[in-house]
């Protein structure tokens, strides 16, 4: 992963650590984008918000929607300081923005030139872009489910990444 984006999972990390929570999810990706006062969630999510809210009003159902979730999932038995482990949805996501980011041209271009150079990528050492990993994040059901009711839309927050200017 690029640095921002494991930055991004270090964070996700940090959260289900703080919350002794057995697995680090996606919904903990989202709450460490969402704790930032500038983030590309949080800017997109500005920029897709509903106007039939006013902009803090749905920020806070966000943070809320986000915040049950959270306390809904289940803690550690373990009392240790061991990082939890990632889950496999969260897994899923981090595997479809490699390859969403395999499939991008200049990605090509960069994998051509390690093949030349006798160095072929492997599957793992594809470094994702942050904008990939939080599309990803956003594809998956229970994310999207939680931005819904908080009365954001998954694809118009996808939308808003994919075109900053155009929203």
């Amino acid at each position: 992963m690029k640095d921002e984006a494991a930055r991004a999972l270090d964070d996700a990390v940090s959260v289900a650590r703080r919350r002794n929570h057995a697995q680090t999810t996606s919904l903990h990706v989202v709450s460490a984008f969402l704790s930032l006062p500038s983030s590309i969630l949080r800017e997109a999510c500005s920029r897709a918000r509903s106007s039939a809210y006013s902009p803090r009003l749905q920020f806070r159902a966000l943070e809320l929607s986000v915040g049950v979730s959270l306390d809904r999932l289940p803690c550690s038995k373990n009392q240790n300081d061991e990082a939890p482990p990632i889950s496999n949805s969260l897994m899923a996501a981090i595997k479809r923005s490699q390859a969403n980011q395999r499939r991008q041209p200049e990605m090509y271009h960069l994998n051509q030139i390690q093949i030349q150079n006798g160095n072929p990528m492997s599957i793992s050492s594809i470094k994702v872009e942050l904008k990939q990993f939080v599309l990803s994040i956003l594809d998956d059901p229970i994310v999207s489910r939680v931005f819904g009711e908080a009365g954001f839309r998954s694809c118009d927050i996808m939308l808003a990444i994919i075109h900053p200017t155009e929203s």
